[in-house]
Protein backbone atom coordinates (compact mmCIF):
# COMPACT_ATOMS: atom_id res chain seq x y z
CA UNK A 1 0.00 0.00 0.00
CA UNK A 2 1.41 3.45 -0.45
CA UNK A 3 0.48 6.82 0.60
CA UNK A 4 0.68 10.07 -0.99
CA UNK A 5 2.13 12.53 1.68
CA UNK A 6 2.67 16.86 0.68
CA UNK A 7 5.95 17.95 2.49
CA UNK A 8 8.13 21.01 2.95
CA UNK A 9 11.23 21.04 1.71
CA UNK A 10 14.14 23.46 1.86
CA UNK A 11 14.88 24.76 -1.90
CA UNK A 12 18.27 22.91 -2.32
CA UNK A 13 17.01 19.73 -1.24
CA UNK A 14 13.27 20.22 -3.67
CA UNK A 15 16.07 20.87 -6.68
CA UNK A 16 17.76 17.94 -5.83
CA UNK A 17 14.42 15.53 -5.42
CA UNK A 18 13.16 17.27 -8.76
CA UNK A 19 15.93 15.59 -10.62
CA UNK A 20 15.64 11.96 -10.01
CA UNK A 21 12.77 9.75 -8.44
CA UNK A 22 11.23 11.79 -5.56
CA UNK A 23 9.55 8.90 -3.77
CA UNK A 24 12.76 5.99 -4.41
CA UNK A 25 15.05 8.48 -2.57
CA UNK A 26 12.90 9.72 0.34
CA UNK A 27 11.88 6.44 0.46
CA UNK A 28 15.58 5.04 0.91
CA UNK A 29 16.74 7.61 3.13
CA UNK A 30 13.74 7.27 5.80
CA UNK A 31 14.39 3.66 5.81
CA UNK A 32 18.14 4.36 6.95
CA UNK A 33 16.90 6.54 9.97
CA UNK A 34 14.24 3.62 11.01
CA UNK A 35 16.40 1.28 12.95
CA UNK A 36 18.66 3.61 14.85
CA UNK A 37 14.95 5.48 16.15
CA UNK A 38 13.63 1.99 16.95
CA UNK A 39 16.80 1.20 18.75
CA UNK A 40 16.48 5.20 20.48
CA UNK A 41 13.01 4.05 21.70
CA UNK A 42 14.21 0.78 23.04
CA UNK A 43 17.27 2.34 24.99
CA UNK A 44 14.28 5.06 26.39
CA UNK A 45 12.08 1.93 27.66
CA UNK A 46 15.09 0.29 29.02
CA UNK A 47 16.10 3.34 31.25
CA UNK A 48 12.59 4.17 32.01
CA UNK A 49 12.31 0.07 32.97
CA UNK A 50 15.43 0.59 35.08
CA UNK A 51 13.86 3.74 36.83
CA UNK A 52 11.10 1.45 38.22
CA UNK A 53 12.59 -1.17 39.28
CA UNK A 54 14.94 1.33 41.04
CA UNK A 55 11.83 2.58 43.20
CA UNK A 56 10.64 -1.11 43.69
CA UNK A 57 11.73 -2.55 47.15
CA UNK A 58 13.67 -5.14 47.45
CA UNK A 59 15.12 -4.05 44.04
CA UNK A 60 19.55 -4.58 44.18
CA UNK A 61 20.58 -1.80 42.40
CA UNK A 62 23.79 -4.66 41.09
CA UNK A 63 20.90 -6.93 39.98
CA UNK A 64 18.94 -4.06 37.89
CA UNK A 65 22.34 -2.76 36.09
CA UNK A 66 23.28 -5.91 35.25
CA UNK A 67 19.88 -6.74 33.71
CA UNK A 68 19.90 -4.30 31.72
CA UNK A 69 23.33 -4.41 30.74
CA UNK A 70 22.97 -8.10 29.52
CA UNK A 71 19.30 -7.18 28.04
CA UNK A 72 21.18 -4.33 25.79
CA UNK A 73 24.28 -6.17 24.81
CA UNK A 74 24.74 -6.39 21.00
CA UNK A 75 20.96 -5.40 20.55
CA UNK A 76 19.89 -5.24 16.63
CA UNK A 77 15.70 -5.85 17.12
Amino acid sequence: MAVKLSITVPDDVAAFLRGGDASATVTEAVRRMMPEARRARQRAAARAYREYLRTRPGAGRDLVEASNDAALRGAQW
